[in-house]
C-alpha cells in the first residue's frame, strides 16, 4: 500500500524530471515554481483506482493506478476418485421440478331435457315442489339406492328428478342421500260404487236347426179296436214333399223296426204328396212307446224325434192310431 510519505517522494520527482525537460528546451529560465500543496490524505481501499487528478507545476494531470487484488479462480471440486492431473466434468445443478396446480373437479350436475316435476323425494308419490324447464342445469347433491332419482338443488332445498328426464354429467361419485324422506302413506282406495242397473237384453235367438227336419210333431192318438198303427205327412218350408225315408224304433235312435218312403213311390202309388203309414200290429191293440224320424240314404237321422205311447185295449181316451207330421 502507498503511503503519504511514498506518494510525496513520487510527486517531487516527478515535478524534478519535468523541470529538466523544461530547461533542455528552451532558453528562458522558467517561471518560478508555484508551491503545490500537499493533498490531504484519504484513505483508499484496497483495489480502488483513484482517478482525482493532481495538480502539477506544469498543468499536468498524472492518474496514479493502484493494483487490483487478483480473486484466485474457483476450485472446482474432484471427485474422490480423480486421478491427479485429470479432468473430470462438471455436472450442472438439476432444476428442482416446480409444483404444478392440480385442476379442481368439474361439478356433478343435470341438465333437464324435458319439462320435469320436481318433487320432495325419489317417486311419484311424493309430493310435487315445482317444475324445471328444458336446458336448465341443478347441482346433483344425492341419488338413491336404484340410482334412478337424483337429488338436486332447487330453489335452496333438496328436490328430487327422475334419472330417464335429465342428462347426468359427472356423477360418478356421488354417493346415495342421507337425508331421503319416507314415502308419503298411500291414498286410500275410494269405496266401490254400485254398478249401473244392466240394460235390457234382447231375448236370445233360437238355436239354429240341427237337423234337416227340425219339427217333429205328434198331432193326434185316436183309438181303434182293428189295428194299432202311425201316419202322418212329411212336409219341407210347410209344403207336403215326397221321397223322405220315415223310420220307427222301440228306442231313441234304437235300430229301425222299418222304415216307409213318403208320398206315392212303387208299390204305393194312389199315396198323396208326403204320405207315409206304419202298421205296427194288425192282429189288436199293440201297447208300448214308439219312436219315428226321418233318415237319409245312408240311414243317418236328419229330422227329430216323435215320440207315442200306444194302448193295449180300445176305448175312450186310448190310443191305437197316430198322426205324425215332419217339416223343415
Amino acid at each position: 500500500m502507498l503511503t503519504f510519505k511514498k506518494i510525496s517522494l513520487l510527486l517531487l520527482a516527478t515535478v524534478a524530471g519535468l523541470l529538466a525537460l523544461a530547461a533542455c528546451g528552451s532558453p528562458a529560465p522558467p517561471p518560478p515554481p508555484t508551491r503545490t500543496p500537499m493533498p490531504t490524505f484519504t484513505p483508499t481501499p484496497e483495489g480502488q483506482v483513484i482517478s482525482e487528478p493532481l495538480t502539477q507545476p506544469v498543468g499536468q494531470e498524472v492518474a496514479t493506478v493502484l493494483p487490483q487484488p487478483v480473486e484466485p479462480p474457483p476450485v472446482e471440486s474432484q471427485p474422490a476418485d480423480a486421478q491427479p492431473g485429470e479432468s473430470q466434468p462438471v455436472e450442472a445443478p438439476t432444476a428442482e421440478p416446480q409444483p404444478t396446480d392440480t385442476p379442481a373437479p368439474a361439478p356433478a350436475e343435470v341438465v333437464v331435457n324435458s319439462i320435469v316435476n320436481v318433487r320432495n323425494g325419489p317417486g311419484t308419490n311424493y309430493n310435487i315442489l315445482g317444475a324445471a324447464q328444458p336446458g336448465e342445469r341443478y347441482p346433483v347433491t344425492g341419488r338413491n339406492d336404484a340410482g334412478d332419482w337424483w337429488q338436486i338443488g332447487y330453489n335452496g332445498q333438496a328436490g328430487w328428478v327422475f334419472g330417464q328426464l335429465v342428462t347426468p354429467q359427472n356423477v360418478e361419485t356421488v354417493a346415495v342421500a342421507q337425508n331421503i324422506p319416507a314415502p308419503p302413506p298411500p291414498t286410500p282406495a275410494p269405496p266401490p260404487t254400485a254398478p249401473p242397473p244392466a240394460e235390457p237384453t234382447a231375448p236370445p235367438a233360437p238355436p239354429k236347426p240341427q237337423y234337416e227336419f227340425s219339427k217333429a210333431v205328434v198331432q193326434r192318438c185316436d183309438p181303434n179296436a182293428g189295428v194299432t198303427y202311425v201316419e202322418g205327412t212329411t212336409y219341407k218350408n210347410g209344403q207336403p214333399a215326397s221321397g223322405y225315408e220315415v223310420a220307427f224304433s222301440y228306442a231313441p235312435d234304437g235300430p229301425p223296426v222299418a222304415t216307409i218312403q213318403s208320398g206315392p213311390h212303387e208299390g204305393y202309388p194312389g199315396w198323396r204328396t208326403g204320405f207315409y203309414s206304419h202298421i205296427i200290429g194288425s192282429t189288436g191293440p199293440r201297447e208300448g212307446d214308439w219312436y219315428f224320424w226321418i233318415v237319409d240314404k245312408t240311414g243317418k237321422r236328419i229330422s227329430e224325434i216323435a215320440h207315442i205311447r200306444t194302448d193295449g185295449e180300445a176305448g175312450d181316451g186310448k190310443c191305437q192310431q197316430g198322426v205324425i207330421d215332419f217339416d223343415s
